[in-house]
């Protein structure tokens, strides 16, 4: 072998320039994460097995990132490739401090190991490259819509990465010549025929060799600064993943907090923060949210980047206060730190869903949807301010303990004529109940959803099921106004309805509402209010399975063929997919997915209090969706939740489709399927 070694400057140069890459690149990620933790505290009990899995899945098995198969398959090709390349490069490292260019520590494996590992990084080099292609292919000629933001950071990335590719193949096929062609693999071979002499071997062998380190090293310094810097921060931010569950807003210690929500930059979470240096743009999420699809201001891509700029323009600044001795007020006071208005617009805050989606969706992990809800809890708590309509319904919900603002005492109006016992009344003839039947306020208010309260009661009665209902002691579970950021009147709401269920001994709860399903389910636990919740498609389910509904399944007094629309609170919040699924399957339907169903499952434009606020954009949320699920060629729509049943029917009138289209509750699909088949 012809190898010379490096020389002594060499060596000073390499450790020179090792040095100060890594201390650079050390010097980046820990003043970030300085800076991060700088706000809030943010605790997860989640268990160490857990978090392993989550960083096993999502990191080395690109768990999320395979959600989107094809842009997935060549993210895979680059990211194992940087693990083909970890032996490569670590004996490059130690070959830069011994001065020793030979040095390989796969030769330290024998022949074997040796050509399997040099034919795999051939491979790998290649698909690599692959990688590179296909995404600067899609950012800048097929110009993909998330990618909407001009980006020289990635042409930068892409370009370190193809110099790395290129230089290894310089440096490995020089070497195999050098070293008499015992280290050459078929693709060396091809590239050596290039070499003019033994003597260009050289100097393309330390050409590639320094080229190769010192893109390694440029690539370090670089990167954590950068949007890249999800390399370092994913796997972090897996490992910190949240033990909530995802349904359950952050809770609030309005009596003893100091901090009512996020309005300056200080008030997040350190975790928001670590969510936003998560953040690769890729844009997901964008493309997920119902809001940024039909024209809002929203664009929860760009919650993120803002905040990571709010991270690096504005905490610097709250740092120097407090140095300075402000107090927390003096700097709340000077503005200097507030962010609502100067980075994030009230219009994208209201805007928001919180369907899930772009948590749903995010492939490092994100979640997008906690920052929006605090900053609206900020503006509501700190400065009373809200859109109108939205105030109207929280002053119904606070009045007559309903959002559309009727008197409390028609809450048992709909059961006219169903000799239906309320709890009082149990309780008084020492009667308990096999189950709560929460109504909700659109099963008690509203008409088409008290049509839906009456068959869901008629089906209980028909199972010889006994229950009971609040009835005018039931008051709103508080879902919109926690979601609207009036935590005072949620908490209230929550405290009042906790002390009439426990004064009754409830243990378990049926709803047809998903939104007070998750409530009840997810957020009662935290102020006292520990219950069975359980949702109507799923007790109709266990009700037919243990034979105390008898449903006759055969195709000929079917629905026909039937679409179904995903309530968001039911499937992303609370995982509830199959059960309304399973219904109509059993009541002899044929079910007919929309193309964006399940967990990519499109919002129908009502949940996180938009239910009660005027939709700005170019086009209404629930008509998108509405003609997602008529594209299916089915005639009847079906849904699993009060919100969901009026966005859709409403879509179906506003398209003209009334007369040949029909929205129905699953469980409105199972009694006719029993009226039917008696």
């Amino acid at each position: 072998m012809d190898i010379v070694n490096l020389s002594g400057l060499q060596v000073v140069l390499f450790i020179s320039f090792f040095t100060g890459a890594m201390g650079y690149a050390v010097y980046v990620i820990l003043h970030h994460w300085k800076m991060a933790h700088l706000a809030q505290s943010f605790t997860t009990n989640t268990p160490i097995i857990e978090k392993i899995k989550s960083v096993l899945f999502n990191v080395l098995l690109q768990k999320k990132v395979m959600k989107k198969p094809v842009r997935g398959i060549f993210h895979v090709f680059v990211f194992f490739g940087f693990f083909a390349y970890s032996l490569h490069t670590m004996s490059q490292f130690v070959a830069g401090f011994t001065g020793n260019y030979s040095f390989y520590i796969p030769e330290l494996f024998g022949d074997v190991f040796l050509s399997f590992y040099e034919n795999l990084l051939d491979v790998f080099s290649l698909l690599v490259l692959a990688g590179v292609c296909f995404f600067f292919i899609r950012r800048y000629f097929f110009r993909a819509p998330e990618l909407d933001r001009p980006s020289f950071q990635s042409i930068i990335i892409l370009s370190l990465i193809s110099l790395l590719m290129i230089f290894t193949f310089l440096e490995t096929s020089a070497k195999g010549l050098l070293k008499g062609n015992t280290e050459v693999t078929l693709w060396r071979s091809f590239l050596i025929d290039f070499i003019p002499n033994y003597e260009s071997s050289k100097i393309i062998f330390q050409t590639g060799w320094w080229g190769h380190v010192l893109t390694v090293l440029i690539f370090l310094m670089y990167v954590p600064g950068s949007k890249h810097a999800h390399l370092f921060w994913a796997p972090v931010n897996f490992w910190f993943k949240s033990d909530s569950k995802p349904g359950k807003m952050p809770d609030l210690d309005i009596e003893n907090s100091t901090v009512w929500g996020a309005g300056n930059v200080h008030e997040f979470t350190w975790k928001n923060y670590l969510d936003a240096l998560s953040c690769i743009e890729c844009g997901r999420c964008q493309l997920a949210c119902p809001a940024s699809r039909t024209g809002k201001l929203l664009s929860p891509k760009k919650i993120m980047t803002d905040l990571k700029h709010v991270l690096n323009e504005k905490m610097p600044v709250y740092e120097k206060q407090v140095r300075d001795g402000k107090t927390a007020q003096e700097i709340v006071e000077s503005g200097d730190c507030r962010v609502i208005d100067n980075y994030f617009l009230r219009d994208e805050l209201w805007s928001c869903t919180s369907c899930y989606a772009c948590v749903e969706t995010c492939p490092v992990g994100n979640n997008q949807l906690e920052p929006i809800l605090q900053m609206r809890r900020s503006v509501v708590l700190n400065e009373g301010a809200m859109p109108p309509q939205l105030q109207n319904a929280l002053t119904n919900i606070e009045n007559q303990s309903n959002p559309w603002g009727i008197s409390s005492d028609e809450r048992e109006k709909w059961t006219e004529g169903l000799n239906i016992s309320t709890m009082r009344d149990l309780k008084a003839n020492g009667q308990t109940p096999e189950v709560l039947y929460w109504v909700g306020c659109a099963g008690a208010f509203d008409d088409r959803n008290k049509k839906i309260a009456r068959t869901f009661s008629e089906l209980l009665k028909k199972a010889d099921v006994t229950f009971g209902i609040l009835g005018i002691e039931e008051s709103c579970t508080g879902d919109s106004a926690r979601r609207a950021g009036n935590e005072y009147l949620f908490q209230s709401l929550a405290a009042a309805n906790i002390e009439i269920l426990n004064n009754y001994g409830v243990n378990k709860i049926v709803t047809a509402c998903p939104h007070c399903l998750n409530t009840l389910k997810n957020e009662y636990p935290a102020f006292g209010g520990n219950y069975e919740v359980i949702h109507h498609s799923e007790y109709i389910s266990k009700l037919i399975q243990d034979g105390r509904l008898k449903v006759d399944s055969s195709n000929e007094i079917s629905q026909g063929l039937v679409s179904y629309h995903d309530s968001c609170y039911l499937g992303r919040h609370n995982g509830n997919y199959e059960h309304p699924r399973n219904l109509i399957s059993t009541a002899g339907n044929s079910l007919a997915e929309a193309s964006e169903c399940k967990e990519q499952g499109m919002c129908c434009g009502a949940g996180g209090a938009q239910m009660w606020m005027e939709e700005m954009g170019s086009e209404r949320i629930n008509i998108a969706r509405t003609r997602q699920l008529v594209s299916t060629g089915s005639k009847t729509l079906a849904t699993a939740c009060p919100f969901c049943i009026t966005m859709i029917g409403d879509g179906v009138k506003s398209e003209g489709l009334s007369d040949s289209h029909k929205v129905l509750d699953i469980v409105e699909i199972v009694a006719d399927r029993l009226k039917k088949s008696t």
